[in-house]
């Protein structure tokens, strides 16, 4: 039982290590490969006495994650970012959708569509500003996983570090080593007479010395995750999550880095044996902290 691999796509917190929820552990016997793609549409600005902030445009990344198991109870994995924001196409789709729903858009209808103006002004930071299409490695991750328990809840504890191969100027990374340590529990009794499997998730991420805000840069950063997934078929898995993290910069622009509740509405569909593919619906529940609305895509396999 893996949970769709969720976390907050806002250009200035998905630069930092927070981990994604995984669910259980790697069995061992085949390394299985995963490419996700992220595509989150962001119009949002913010200010404060310390700075401000102005996020106009899309961020998609691109991440290729390995997976595999060294023993009955030691899983690794890898994953590879490729972090390219520009001005996006889907800003007619999120504003028909607001206007289908009777949502606010914040004045969405008023802007350009298409247009990509990143501006990140800090006190004591230099400025970072993206106006053109750009796109850099982002920081590569790497973790260990520990099967403590088996079972209809099974509980995997999890250390992942975050190394600085992106970019703070691209915001394609923060400049430093993130540090991270997390349990989740796969539950497959509590619900059992649903047919429903729950996942479970808390940790915490140690930040290094970034390059945004260094000063008022949180040293400590927590998640948390809680997913309910649903087998409708042998091949489709409907999947409801809610995704959450602190406050990973401590200011008053709550578009730089509050912290962010994060809806997920998805499902995953096998292709085939070895194959498949998660979908996946990203709302902001907590405003201005993360995208409107991020699409999730992850194409799977078994080697």
């Amino acid at each position: 039982e893996q949970p769709l691999g969720v976390r907050n796509l806002s250009p200035a917190i998905q630069i930092y290590g927070l981990p994604r929820a995984l669910g259980a552990a790697a069995r061992p016997g085949r390394i299985s490969t995963s490419l996700i793609v992220e595509h989150a549409n962001n119009f949002t600005a913010g200010s404060g006495d310390d700075g401000r902030a102005i996020f106009d445009g899309s961020t998609t990344v691109a991440s290729l994650a390995l997976r595999g198991a060294l023993s009955e109870r030691l899983e690794w994995g890898v994953e590879i970012p490729y972090v390219h924001h520009s001005g996006g196409f889907t800003d007619g789709f999120i504003e028909a959708f607001h206007d289908l729903f009777g949502l606010p858009d914040g004045g969405r209808d008023g802007a350009p569509r298409g247009r990509l103006n990143y501006r990140i002004d800090y006190a004591g930071s230099p400025v970072i500003a993206i106006g053109s299409t750009a796109g850099d490695l982002g920081d590569l991750r790497g973790w260990l996983g520990l099967r403590l328990l088996g079972g209809d809840r099974e509980v995997t504890a999890r250390a992942m570090v975050k190394a600085p191969t992106g970019s703070v100027d691209e915001l394609s990374g923060s400049g430093a080593t993130d540090a991270s340590l997390w349990l989740e529990m796969v539950d497959r009794r509590t619900l059992s007479g649903a047919g429903v499997t729950a996942t479970v998730m808390a940790g915490v991420t140690r930040l290094g010395d970034g390059d945004l805000a260094a000063l008022d840069q949180r040293e400590l950063v927590y998640v948390g995750h809680l997913g309910l997934h649903w087998p409708v078929t042998d091949r489709l898995i409907l999947r409801g999550q809610i995704d959450a993290h602190s406050d990973v910069i401590d200011t008053a622009v709550r578009q730089l880095a509050n912290g962010a509740v994060l809806g997920t509405l998805g499902g995953t569909l096998a292709l085939s044996r070895r194959t498949w593919l998660d979908l996946g619906l990203v709302e902001d529940l907590t405003g201005g902290s993360a995208p409107d609305v991020v699409f999730l895509l992850t194409l799977g396999a078994r080697l």
